[in-house]
């Protein structure tokens, strides 16, 4: 970062643009008539699922890295908008098996239609190349909060890195 233009702050921007498209797709779900079925931030869920169903919370927030308690929050908002229903694992009582509705498996192909538009509108104007380190940048940026969290969750301090 330059020191002259605190704007260009990496986390700043990481919030602009999160906050930018939260707008933006909530606005293509009005102007789809998915707005009363769909919510912003549920996608990770449904995709996970719609790539293999019937999986156990645990699996979905390993794939996803997220945490136990950001799951258990998500399932619940994905479960009132009546998108995925849960029963308990038959083959470990303690885990808890999350499968698609079909609310949701009808709403699949308006899903994949909008996430490729908003792939189109947040990569116009990239190359295919450009295309690929963003989404690398974005994986690894994802991995370094992830582990990020871990570190705290698990009451460690990081060490510093030398230089």
């Amino acid at each position: 970062m330059k020191e002259s233009d605190p704007d260009a702050q990496i986390s700043l921007l990481l919030g602009r643009a999160y906050y930018s498209y939260l707008g933006m797709l909530g606005r293509f779900l009005k102007e789809k008539g998915l707005d009363k079925q769909l919510r912003p931030g549920i996608g990770n869920l449904l995709f996970a699922l719609y790539r293999e169903d019937d999986l156990t919370a645990t699996e979905i927030g390993e794939r996803l890295g997220l945490a136990r308690s950001t799951m258990a929050r998500l399932v619940n908002k994905v479960r009132k908008l009546d998108l995925v229903t849960t029963r308990p694992d038959p083959n470990d009582g303690r885990a808890i098996r999350i499968s698609l509705t079909e609310t949701a498996r009808g709403l699949m192909p308006d899903c994949f239609e909008l996430a490729n538009r908003i792939e189109g509108t947040l990569c116009r104007g990239f190359s295919q190349k450009e295309r690929e380190v963003f989404t690398d940048l974005l994986l690894r940026t994802i991995t370094n909060i992830t582990e990020e969290l871990n570190t705290m969750e698990s009451g460690s301090h990081p060490t510093k890195q030398k230089k």
